[in-house]
């Protein structure tokens, strides 16, 4: 009898360490990454750009070719991250999280603005795309983006 207790008491102990993760839970945490890498980008330019990637992160170009690696993306978008006159602002308007919990995607809009009293308020706006993987830590890194134009400039 006593033997059948423990074992009750092991089976429902590896039951709840498989338990399914809270997937809305999961879902606001994932909006909540994809807020803070607008917001970190905002305020830290470039770095803050390549921190949210993984390691082997990919950013799809305008040309629908894969940059690989943080130092590809890095150089890629050195130009428009390194411009003090131009800002890019992005809002994620949903996001979705596998069953595990593991990976998720958000998509979203976001804008290219001038900063400056001469400047044009908007440069281009669109939409974009980032598929995400839960690090062991917790936090989201980005395992692709991509984005697009909605108007033609």
């Amino acid at each position: 009898m006593h033997l059948r207790r423990d074992s009750t008491v092991l089976l429902l102990l590896l039951a709840a360490c498989g338990a399914a993760p809270d997937l809305g839970r999961e879902r606001e945490a994932l909006l909540a990454a994809d807020r803070a890498f607008d917001s970190t980008v905002a305020a830290t330019g470039l770095e803050g750009w390549v921190g949210f990637f993984a390691d082997s992160g990919r950013q799809v170009d305008a040309y629908g070719d894969f940059l690989v690696g943080r130092a590809a993306i890095r150089d890629h978008m050195r130009g428009l991250l390194t411009d003090s006159t131009r800002s890019l602002r992005w809002t994620p308007d949903h996001a979705e999280v596998s069953g595990d919990g593991t990976l998720g995607y958000t998509w979203g809009r976001w804008t290219l603005s001038r900063r400056g009293p001469d400047s044009v308020p908007e440069l281009g706006r669109g939409r974009y795309l980032t598929v995400w993987r839960k690090q062991a830590d917790g936090s989201w890194l980005a395992e692709a983006d991509v984005g697009t134009d909605t108007e033609k400039h």
